[in-house]
């Protein structure tokens, strides 16, 4: 699939939208395709590090961030919508070994202590974007780019 089919599912605004993310994402990575999808991966490690895909027929923007700690309340209430979508299942440390000097992923803590963690393997679901994150969806990217330019 090009990602012409893709935009086919998305309004002007939601077209305008992914493909601002695209036109500076495929610069420093490859795209590839597979059904309904447009995965984004590293250039250089086989790593999938943002995907456009189309789920219940909308649009949706799904990416791995944890290698940076410095995001946004709306990313990290991302990482809180994936954790409650799954209903709290594939929380917690997979023992893959994948791991090394810390476990690698992202943790929410609810206001009444609770702690979840959401294995960095795992693709986080970036709900309601809009213009205003493009910016930070690109660092974002670029800075699990470069972490993965670090463990090769």
């Amino acid at each position: 699939m090009g990602l012409e089919e893709f935009y086919n599912y998305t309004s002007g605004d939601e077209r305008h939208l992914f493909n601002e993310i695209a036109d500076q994402l495929v610069e420093l990575g490859r795209a590839k395709t597979k059904d309904v999808n447009y995965v984004f991966t590293n250039s250089k490690t086989p790593k999938n590090v943002l995907k456009f895909s189309i789920e219940k027929g909308k649009p949706i923007l799904k990416m791995k961030f944890f290698a940076s700690s410095d995001y946004s309340n709306f990313f990290h209430e991302c990482i809180r919508k994936t954790v409650e979508e799954f209903n709290f299942r594939y929380t917690g440390c997979y023992n893959c070994g994948r791991c090394k000097d810390k476990l690698e992923g992202y943790e929410y803590t609810y206001a009444d202590g609770r702690k979840y963690f959401r294995c960095g393997t795992e693709l986080i679901s970036i709900y309601g974007i809009s213009l205003s994150e493009v910016d930070e969806v690109i660092r974002l990217f670029k800075a699990k780019h470069e972490y993965y330019l670090s463990k090769r």
